[in-house]
């Protein structure tokens, strides 16, 4: 009797242990794909208008909406990290942030080849955290 007990109770913690693994990585999946949406769109525009620099056609309503997605892009990073640092690493974390802010300043700055190569870094940084939380065998041992 006591045995059986002892393995109702392993087997209902294995199972809630489970549970909250399945919802925290169908969060920070949903989390990093919706993100990495918003860096494609930034980097497709960031491309265009390093484009018209090139040529001498870059106005500045175009430089307002451009800083404007990467604000927009920001604030719903801090948001989600807010909700992500509950059960992740702060250091991964902390290197999308930087990647994130140092992105926004180069656009700010209209040094927007550097600020292409935050976006891809930011992007590199995202997809770092998303793969390195996922339950794989490599990330066990």
């Amino acid at each position: 009797m006591k045995f059986k007990k002892e393995i109702i109770l392993l087997i209902s913690i294995i199972i809630g242990i489970g549970i909250l693994e399945i919802t925290i990585t169908y969060f920070s999946k949903e989390s990093v794909n919706t993100i990495s949406h918003k860096i494609d769109y930034v980097k497709n525009n960031l491309y265009k208008i390093a484009e018209m620099k090139k040529n001498n056609n870059l106005d500045d309503n175009t430089k307002e909406q451009l800083i404007k997605e990467v604000e927009d892009l920001k604030n719903y990073w801090y948001e989600e990290e807010k909700k992500l640092s509950m059960f992740a690493e702060h250091d991964e974390l902390e290197k999308v942030t930087k990647a994130i802010v140092v992105l926004e300043e180069n656009t700010k700055n209209e040094e927007y080849e550097i600020a292409l190569e935050n976006a891809s870094e930011f992007e590199y940084w995202l997809n770092h955290f998303a793969e390195k939380e996922r339950l794989n065998l490599k990330n066990i041992l």
